[in-house]
């Protein structure tokens, strides 16, 4: 019998006994004397009544004892025989109404305050003897981490003549999420030798993400010397069910499990059996002197359907299709499972009982067409683990490879991960690191909405340092990892053109991190000596660093960055290298992914010019790149264009303002851009030809193939390339690919007059371009200054159309006519012509004669240039010189020497470089 329990009874009979003879006026002092003597024992009484005694029987009524009142009854008699009490024993015991408290939640004692009074694990108890006892109306409340419930107890411990005891104890659970019925039925002889039987019916079990419908099962048992020489025991679960899964029918047919045990073995078997009775899972487990040096052996095997296993007991949802096989081993050795329990259950928020043991093991996972609708199709994988752990310290390989595996929007094919790791345990924390670098590989990632993997992703995992620290309000997870991802190739779609080409070293990652129980996750990522180049355009961002902030809201700020230098790898840049450095953060949309931003600017030392602004919704499908360029003043004594844009080197004595931005979108249907560049009283020198007062605004809605809308405008003050001309006025348009300029309606002021263009097309890329210009209203005198005819002069206007074709490094001109509209004079007054064309006739001498003063009533000007000829320009006349034959009329035509075919190749020379700064700036040859 439990020494303190005979104590209590010997205290309490024989107590009784002393004070009989003062029963009359003394049951309140044999009830203080009995609190007394509880109290020695570290047990606070609440009451106790003492209604009867005699010698040979005591009655005790409302007895409530613990600080808590962790034990109540309402009624204990107890009968004994005068020469049994001698001994330490009594007759009987019959308890009504009896009432404990117990905590299984870890949080408090066992038994509370009465903890003390408690046998403690390992104690000597004594051999164990009970008198006869009935229970009757009993309850146990029990307190654990699921919830509260309640047990109702009944039976009685029968002592029979022959020395044998026997013990019945009924009892029955009733509460929401467990309900079930049990009875032990024990024998014990004259030599301690137990055997006896429980019986466990009618059990269910109702838990938030399983239900048992139906559990039973009995073990039956023979102890000798409290050691089991047999234990034999079956429990059955069926009719399994997840509640929350959208199948309505039951999971599992039944789950079954033997044990056998002997003094020195233990054997555990288990299946499992799916609703059309196919075998799922098997477990075989045997423990060898489980008592001394328990060595274990574990095997378990699974394989069915996947819609057989309950993926959400893991936080997982269920597949629709697929086959999945387990495989598992353990082996290796512990300390005596009395031990190990021992310190386990004084150490539940530590990990230090893991240092006693020794186990390695081996297991493997395979996944065969595994489906999720709309999500995921024929996933097939093997993941295969290797670990050992020898007193808290071990290693673990994980080896793992899939066909093909979805991560949010990407879909990863022949992925494949290789880990080594070692882990080790001690008193609460459990750390893990590599053996040497681990290595991660996606073979190939399906094409997304705007982007397209072309190489495959390879990560070589340099360092991966974890740490679990278990407390008393769970566990903190810290960690340490360093990748180094190598180079990889970016194909970004377009709506209306080829894909661009992106080139991407990741340089080192590094993420460290906290996450505690019930905590948002904190961490800290860097990325070091990354670079990006864009192809064909061959634009580099070099020596990327960036900062990554996860889990703080302090301004929505997620990442700072700096890009070293940002250039043009060609011979001639568009720009000069420059910085740039920024920061990104986030901003929640309703109803909608996240959305990041990022917010940088940059330039060249000294001058901060450039300004970059752009979102990224977090499913990846939509975002936006601004890039502008703020407002720049160049003057002819300061900042000049060449040193922002090398391109540019030929402009020279640059002032006036220039600014401009590019935006560009990209959504599942691709990307689209846009820019604007304005130009604001822009003036320089580029060759032989000045401009002065430029203003222009472009508006491109396409900037990878060039598209503008209709009606651009350009205007010059005035334009100085040998030829004054003033007011030049340009509407135009940008169209198609590769693009071409529609010029809608070009004008200027020359030579007194009007000299504009019609609708014209012109194609940098075309070896061919005709140009209609036409004249309207030039004065002939500035004409013929411009051309520099020696002597020649007039007066009147010219109207007609000029035709010209640029074809490869040539000037066309076929059937140029200009005409006079009035009638006007001509002189030609030259000493040179007279004494060339002195000896030629009268005829000659005539001409040069009436064109002193010619009175013209017609007059047109052709101009004729081949590709292989020089310029032709013919001056058609029809009129007279009144001093000259009475006035007689004349027509005459007259081939002219001049600077026309300067003139003309000005113009071409002027036409090859716009087209040269178009195929330039549009990147067509």
């Amino acid at each position: 019998m439990n020494k303190r329990l005979a104590t209590w009874l010997l205290i309490i009979a024989g107590l009784s006994i002393t004070v009989f003879s003062f029963y009359v006026v003394s049951l309140p002092l044999l009830a203080s004397f009995i609190s007394d003597q509880l109290r020695k024992q570290g047990i606070l009484l609440h009451s106790l009544a003492v209604t009867d005694v005699s010698f040979n029987s005591l009655l005790l009524r409302n007895l409530s004892i613990g600080r808590d009142n962790e034990l109540q009854i309402s009624k204990i008699y107890i009968t004994w025989r005068l020469r049994d009490l001698l001994t330490g024993t009594v007759g009987s015991i019959e308890i009504s109404g009896l009432q404990a408290a117990l905590d299984l939640s870890s949080e408090q004692p066992l038994w509370g305050s009465l903890q003390s009074a408690m046998p403690s694990a390992g104690e000597d108890t004594g051999a164990i003897w009970l008198p006869a006892i009935s229970l009757r109306d009993s309850i146990i409340h029990l307190r654990s981490a699921q919830g509260n419930f309640v047990i109702t107890l009944q039976g009685n411990v029968v002592q029979a003549d022959s020395g044998i005891q026997t013990v019945h104890l009924d009892a029955e659970i009733k509460d929401s999420f467990v309900q079930g019925k049990s009875s032990l039925a024990i024998a014990r002889d004259t030599q301690g030798h137990l055997q006896g039987k429980i019986t466990v019916s009618e059990g269910k079990l109702n838990l938030p993400q399983l239900e048992i419908f139906d559990f039973s099962g009995q073990a039956a048992f023979v102890f000798s010397a409290m050691r089991p020489p047999h234990i034999q025991a079956e429990f059955v679960l069926s009719d399994i069910h997840l509640p929350n899964s959208e199948q309505k029918e039951k999971v599992f047919e039944q789950a079954r499990f033997n044990l056998q045990m002997d003094e020195n073995n233990a054997h555990l078997t288990g299946t499992l059996m799916a609703s059309s009775d196919s075998l799922i899972a098997h477990l075989d487990a045997t423990v060898r002197h489980y008592d001394s040096a328990p060595d274990i052996e574990l095997v378990l095997n699974a394989s069915d359907a996947v819609n057989y296993y309950p993926w959400q007991l893991l936080g997982l949802a269920q597949p629709d299709s697929g086959m999945i096989t387990l495989q598992m081993k353990v082996t290796g050795q512990t300390p005596p499972f009395q031990e190990l329990y021992h310190n386990a259950l004084h150490e539940l928020n530590s990990l230090g009982w893991l240092q006693q043991l020794t186990l390695a093991g081996q297991a493997r996972l395979e996944l065969q067409n595994l489906s999720y609708a709309q999500k995921l199709s024929n996933l097939h994988g093997l993941l295969r683990l290797d670990a050992a752990l020898t007193k808290g310290s071990g290693k673990l390989e994980l080896h793992a490879e899939t066909d093909r595996l979805v991560i949010g929007p990407i879909v990863a094919r022949a992925t494949s991960a290789v880990l080594p790791l070692q882990i080790r345990f001690e008193h609460d924390t459990l750390r893990m690191g590599l053996q040497k670098p681990g290595q991660v590989t996606i073979k190939k990632i399906d094409p997304m909405d705007a982007f397209n993997l072309k190489s495959s992703l390879d990560l070589s995992i340099q360092k991966m340092d974890m740490e679990l620290v278990k407390n008393s309000r769970g566990a903190i997870l810290n960690h340490h990892l360093v990748v180094w991802p190598r180079p990889i190739t970016l194909l970004v779609k377009q709506k209306q053109a080829a894909a661009v080409e992106a080139q991407i070293s990741p340089g080192k990652i590094s993420l460290s991190g906290k996450l505690g129980s019930g905590e948002k996750y904190q961490g800290l990522g860097t990325i070091h000596h990354a670079s990006l180049t864009l192809l064909p355009s061959q634009i580099r961002l070099n020596e990327i660093t960036a900062t990554l902030k996860f889990g703080t809201t302090e301004n929505n700020r997620v990442a700072d960055f700096t890009i070293g230098q940002l250039s043009h790898q060609i011979v001639t840049p568009y720009f000069a290298p420059f910085s740039l450095s920024g920061k990104i953060t986030s901003k929640p949309v309703h109803g909608q992914p996240k959305v990041y931003t990022i917010d940088a600017v940059g330039g060249i030392p000294g001058t901060r010019y450039l300004r970059i602004i752009g979102e990224q919704a977090l499913d990846g499908r939509e975002g936006m790149l601004k890039i502008m360029i703020a407002p720049l003043t160049f003057a002819t004594d300061g900042l000049q264009p060449k040193t922002l844009f090398p391109a540019l080197a030929q402009l020279e004595d640059v002032s006036g303002m220039v600014s401009a931005s590019v935006k560009f979108k990209w959504s599942k249907n691709g990307m689209r851009s846009s820019g604007i560049l304005d130009l604001n009283n822009v003036s320089f020198i580029h060759q032989a030809a000045k401009i002065s007062g430029l203003n222009a605004t472009l508006d491109l809605v396409d900037l990878l193939s060039p598209r503008s809308p209709p009606r651009q405008s350009l205007t010059i003050r005035q334009v100085d390339a040998g030829i004054p001309m003033e007011n030049l006025v340009v509407s135009y348009q940008i169209k198609d690919s590769p693009p071409r300029i529609v010029v809608e309606k070009a004008n200027l002021f020359l030579l007194g007059g009007i000299v504009s263009l019609g609708p014209t097309l012109i194609d940098p890329t075309s070896v061919r371009n005709d140009i209609l210009i036409l004249v309207n209203n030039i004065e002939l005198a500035a004409l013929f200054d411009l051309i520099k005819v020696e002597g020649l002069a007039g007066n009147g206007r010219l109207d007609g159309s000029i035709p010209i074709t640029f074809e490869g490094d040539h000037i066309i001109i076929q059937d140029s006519h200009l005409e006079a509209d009035l009638p006007g004079t001509l002189q030609f007054q030259s000493e040179k012509a007279a004494q060339m064309l002195a000896s030629t006739g009268k005829e000659m001498q005539l001409l040069l004669q009436v064109l002193q003063d010619f009175h013209y009533t017609e007059l047109s000007l052709k101009l004729n240039k081949s590709a292989t000829h020089d310029l032709k320009a013919t001056l058609s006349l029809l009129g007279n010189n009144p001093n000259v034959k009475k006035g007689r009329m004349f027509r005459l035509n007259i081939n002219l020497e001049s600077n026309i075919g300067e003139i003309l190749e000005a113009i071409n020379q002027g036409y090859k470089l716009s087209n040269e700064i178009l195929r330039d700036l549009f990147r067509l040859d």
